[in-house]
Formats: C-alpha cells, sequence, structure tokens
C-alpha cells in the first residue's frame, strides 16, 4: 500500500513539474558585449506563441560612422537558424540607437538558450564619399541628381511667415550604399546668412541600392531681417547632405540569449 501511494505521488510530481514548464511566454536575460568601437546591449528578450523579439541598442564609441545591416543576423533557436527582416540602421559618432528585431511565427517559445549573431556591422570614416550637390531652390518642381541619388521635389506642406515645410522623395541607384544626413542641410534667403534644417536631429537615412524614402526639410521663426519665407526664394544649401560609402566590414559577434527560468516561471504561464 505504501509503494503504492509512493507511486502515485510520484506521477503526479511528474504531472505538475511537466505542465510547470509549459509557457505561454519565455523570458531571456539582457546582454551586454563591448570593446573599443561598439558596445551592444539586448533587453526585453521575450518569446510568445506568435514569435519572438528583443530590443537591442547599438552604441558607436567611435568618431566614424556605423551601418547595422539586421538581416545578415541571425537567430538560432532550437537548432534553426532564422534571419530578421529589417531596414539598415545607421549610428552617427559616439551616439546610440535602437531597433527591435521582431521575428513572427510559432515554435519560439522554448525553455532553453538560443544564439544571436550579430553579423552585417559596417564602420565608415566620417569624410568618406561626400556628394557634391547642387544648390536647389524652394518653390520648385525639379529634380536633381546627385552621384546614385535622383531627388524629386514633393510638396510645399505649409508655407507662412513663421514656418516652411517641404517633402523630398529619393531614389539611389548606386553600386554602393547612398546615405542622406538631415543635419547637413541648409537655407539661405536673401542675405546669405545660412540657416540649419529644423530636422537636423532626425535620424539619417539608409539607401541600399534600388531604395526609394521621402524625407522632410523645414525652417521656422527665421528673422524678418533674413527675408520672408512665406513669399522669398529659399536657397537650399545640401553641402554634405548626401553620400556614397562602401563599409568596411567589422568582426561578427555571437550573444548567448540565457533562459530566464524565474521571470518566464512568474509571468510566463
Amino acid at each position: 500500500m505504501r509503494k503504492k501511494s509512493i507511486l502515485v505521488l510520484m506521477c503526479l510530481w511528474v504531472v505538475v513539474s511537466m505542465k510547470a514548464q509549459v509557457y505561454k511566454k519565455v523570458f531571456f536575460k539582457t546582454q551586454t558585449i563591448e570593446n573599443s568601437e561598439i558596445k551592444i546591449s539586448i533587453v526585453d528578450a521575450v518569446a510568445t506563441l506568435t514569435g519572438t523579439k528583443f530590443k537591442m541598442i547599438i552604441y558607436n564609441k567611435t568618431k566614424d560612422y556605423l551601418i547595422y545591416n539586421p538581416n545578415e543576423s541571425a537567430f538560432v533557436i532550437d537548432g534553426k537558424k532564422i534571419n530578421p527582416v529589417e531596414k539598415y540602421l545607421i549610428v552617427r559618432p559616439v551616439d546610440n540607437v535602437s531597433i527591435v528585431l521582431d521575428l513572427k511565427g510559432k515554435g519560439y517559445v522554448v525553455p532553453a538558450d538560443y544564439d544571436f549573431i550579430i553579423e552585417g556591422l559596417g564602420r565608415v570614416k566620417i569624410m568618406d564619399g561626400i556628394l557634391n550637390t547642387t544648390n536647389s531652390t524652394i518653390p520648385s518642381k525639379s529634380e536633381f541628381t546627385s552621384g546614385g541619388f535622383t531627388v524629386k521635389t514633393g510638396k510645399v506642406l505649409k508655407r507662412t511667415p513663421e514656418r516652411v515645410d517641404a517633402q523630398y522623395v529619393a531614389t539611389y541607384t548606386g553600386d554602393k550604399i547612398g546615405i542622406f544626413e538631415p543635419n547637413k542641410v541648409f537655407m539661405k534667403l536673401k542675405d546669405e546668412k545660412e540657416y540649419i534644417n529644423y530636422h537636423a536631429d532626425r535620424t539619417p537615412l539608409i539607401f541600399p541600392k534600388g531604395y526609394s524614402d521621402d524625407f522632410f526639410i523645414a525652417w521656422k521663426l527665421i528673422p524678418t531681417s533674413s527675408g520672408d519665407i512665406s513669399k522669398d526664394d529659399m536657397t537650399i544649401i545640401w553641402k554634405e547632405a548626401f553620400r556614397e560609402v562602401v563599409p568596411e566590414k567589422m568582426k561578427s559577434y555571437t550573444i548567448k540569449m540565457p533562459f530566464d527560468k524565474e521571470t518566464s516561471d512568474l509571468k510566463g504561464q
């Protein structure tokens, strides 16, 4: 009788243990790697019944640009290698940006460590590939070219004495990688004083071959002593805004993402 009771208890323990291992959501621990060029942190890593994702924060410790093509990286989960599909990312010198890498699908709720292979990192010298771009004007309905870029003027979205907003559409057909830098665009009126683009703080745009994207430039609260932005011709000075580059390939990294059993047990069942 005692042996039977022990056997029943053991069976119950196995059932409970098996049930405890069935997760609807699995969490992973934060991981960081760092050297003299770069620091990469992976945070908020989680897998659910519909996919797995995490936030990747890239800190550029150099005085150059860093470019990251996430499509060359790979998750290695339960023996399967899967590449994310995301846009290129650029990190300005001594700056940081973040990106969420998100795989959609089933079968990722695996209560075990997995690997993330970081490929696709490149480094671009701060003065490499700068294009000599001809000035343009607002208003204008023309297009212009610069290296492998073709840039079409879009809509002037707003034009008042206080503010001007304009849209452009750029297409890159060169054989390198195109970059557009919002903080390199200036404007001048009759008095020749230069004013930086109001959207200078926006992230640079990356253009692989054949890629098109729109961008916006704006100026606001320009002193009336320089002119009237609501009616005067505005000369747009592109300076170093467009460039074509071939990134110098950086080393790859493999980050092991440890399964966080404690958090998974608490929040994932």
